[in-house]
């Protein structure tokens, strides 16, 4: 009978401590992916900027629209940081997750949005490269890129949505080319850890998107 009162505790305890961690703000670095060289030939862009233009809100209607814990959705320096919500096992929205100070979503987004290019047979050279001056110069809108939970009898599910837009005088003639992706992990519960690791196999699968949609402009 001990044993099971003991074992019954154990569990409320790792619920509140679950719990405690949930409401709290975790800062979480997202690991770099790993660069991808240049090809030895190909088309030379560079990439001037990457702008967050992601549309945070306090108390939004569905998860996937990015939010704060606190008041701080005008805030760039939240907001550029932010990439997660964390919730708790009925839904409720609670902590954030944020990058370390001096890192921002977008500067992970513009290294994603370079690995795209280069899969896709593009030369992206950097300032004091030959050819850096000639190369088309590409802008980038960050219009999504989020990562929530939705919770489930058995498990959890880790979601992502990330949409970019890419903008060049010579990309797709001059047009707009716009890049949407779909992530998903399933998982017992989430750890910091965990959502380090989807935010990075997100980033990994929008470079392939990318490279998928300026293939097809070949």
């Amino acid at each position: 009978m001990q044993t099971r009162y003991l074992k019954i505790a154990a569990i409320i305890g790792l619920a509140m401590l679950t719990g405690a961690c949930a409401a709290s703000r975790s800062v979480v670095e997202i690991q770099e992916p790993a660069k991808i060289e240049n090809p030895a030939t190909g088309p030379a862009v560079k990439i001037v900027s990457v702008e967050d233009k992601r549309q945070f809100e306090i108390d939004p209607s569905t998860p996937d629209i990015p939010s704060l814990s606190n008041d701080e959705i005008d805030d760039v320096t939240f907001t550029s940081r932010a990439y997660a919500r964390k919730r708790n096992g009925y839904g409720m929205a609670m902590g954030d997750v944020l990058l370390p100070e001096g890192k921002t979503v977008a500067e992970a987004v513009n290294k994603a949005i370079s690995n795209g290019f280069k899969q896709a047979g593009y030369r992206v050279l950097e300032p004091g490269d030959a050819e850096y001056d000639d190369a088309d110069a590409v802008d980038a809108d960050l219009i999504k890129f989020w990562s929530w939970f939705e919770p489930g009898f058995w498990q959890v599910t880790v979601h992502n949505k990330s949409e970019v837009t890419l903008k060049g005088t010579e990309l797709n003639k001059g047009e707009p080319i716009t890049v949407i992706d779909s992530y998903q992990e399933k998982m017992q519960m989430v750890l910091d850890s965990d959502w380090q690791s989807n935010a990075v196999n997100a980033l990994r699968e929008l470079s392939s998107k990318i490279a998928e949609k300026l293939e097809t402009l070949k």
